[in-house]
């Protein structure tokens, strides 16, 4: 795409709108995917100049979401001592998420907790146990799974005690 020295957007076309689009939501998934895990962003390959980018996660929201507004991309400094190790490669994370998907998976949907059934304490919907007992809060998550999937409580709650789980 040429640069517009205009001050009037460039209309996308219907095809490169879709593809941005697509882009936003594979940027979402993997942001939810990898960002728990301490990744700050991803790498793209440039195939103009053959050099790795590095985008945190919310510098490529804004510059697909410009280029959505405008028809052009942002420019941006390049990023200032990156530690490879922090980003995810965009051809994997995509990957990633599509493996995900295909075995069923939904990245973007989670099982959150409000409260501890054992205790009754308030617990924020991302923790993984709770605050005042330090039980495990997974099988709360999978007894919800389960349910809303069409197995009785009674039968769920028999399956997590079988399968070890404290009764709650």
């Amino acid at each position: 795409m040429e640069p517009n020295f205009d001050d009037e957007p460039l209309p996308v076309d219907r095809e490169d709108e879709e593809n941005i689009r697509a882009d936003l939501d594979d940027l979402a998934g993997m942001r939810m995917v990898f960002a728990p895990q301490g990744v700050k962003g991803v790498v793209i390959a440039c195939p103009d100049c053959g050099s790795n980018h590095f985008y945190e996660w919310e510098l490529l929201r804004e510059n697909l979401e410009h280029m959505l507004d405008t028809g052009e991309p942002r420019m941006h400094e390049p990023a200032f001592q990156v530690h490879e190790d922090e980003y995810v490669q965009w051809d994997y994370g995509k990957g990633y998420l599509d493996a995900l998907v295909d075995s069923g998976l939904e990245p973007e949907r989670r099982i959150d907790v409000s409260q501890c059934p054992w205790c009754e304490t308030p617990a924020e919907p991302h923790f993984q146990f709770c605050p005042k007992c330090g039980r495990s809060l997974a099988a709360v998550r999978i007894f919800r799974e389960l349910v809303d999937r069409g197995i009785t409580e009674r039968d769920v709650r028999a399956i997590l005690v079988r399968a070890g789980f404290e009764p709650f």
